[in-house]
């Protein structure tokens, strides 16, 4: 039977990962579509018939085509009843956590793509500083704490995972935030964790 679940995506992907690994960590198949990012494929017209924003990733459900990472994974939370909240109550503090971790965590994938990719070197001072600040307050956080809501795993503990997991390619060192560290092996520990370049294959897939 085929998967009902078709994300598009990309292995280099940071917010495609989310997606990948809510699939994995749930046991849920689903269709891959590999988009070749260098060759500017997320840009062309029928991609962008899914996707208005032209970029990854897209998760296709039904009738349904929809965009950016915090809004997919929230819809697979309700879709499948899993890492969601358990009331309404839960649900607004999920919310609340996926903005606040895509604000003080982006320049650590912002100082990833710079360092990985040959971006604009003159941007890593401040965006080095910004990303230690960040983490500091999630170091803060987790001190106390086996997750990032409560002491399971939900969709905000899979929004801020893939920055952590590839920590070392944004220049930084996870020494220095112990707390994130110890709760990023927590997350490796689930069954069907696997690290982002094994998540999603460069070709089109059945996962």
């Amino acid at each position: 039977m085929t998967a009902p679940f078709i994300l598009y995506g990309n292995v280099n992907s940071q917010p495609a990962t989310r997606i990948a690994l809510f699939f994995r960590l749930a046991g849920i198949p689903f269709q891959y579509r590999h988009l070749d990012l260098r060759s500017g494929q997320q840009k062309s017209p029928e991609y962008q018939a899914i996707n208005r924003f032209g970029r990854v990733p897209t998760l296709v459900h039904g009738d349904h085509s929809i965009s950016e990472s915090s809004v997919i994974l929230t819809y697979l939370a309700e879709q499948t009843g899993q890492f969601g909240g358990r009331d309404e109550a839960e649900k607004l503090r999920l919310a609340e956590w996926l903005s606040w971790l895509a604000d003080v965590l982006l320049p650590v994938q912002r100082a990833r793509a710079v360092r990985k990719f040959n971006g604009d070197a003159n941007a890593l001072p401040w965006l080095d500083g910004a990303a230690a600040s960040g983490l500091k307050l999630f170091d803060q956080h987790l001190a106390g704490h086996s997750y990032i809501q409560s002491e399971r795993l939900t969709i905000a503990d899979i929004f801020a995972f893939p920055w952590i997991d590839l920590l070392s390619e944004s220049g930084i060192e996870a020494k220095d935030y112990p707390n994130v560290q110890a709760w990023a092996d927590r997350v490796r520990a689930q069954p069907g964790y696997k690290p982002q370049y094994e998540l999603m294959p460069q070709a089109d897939a059945e996962c």
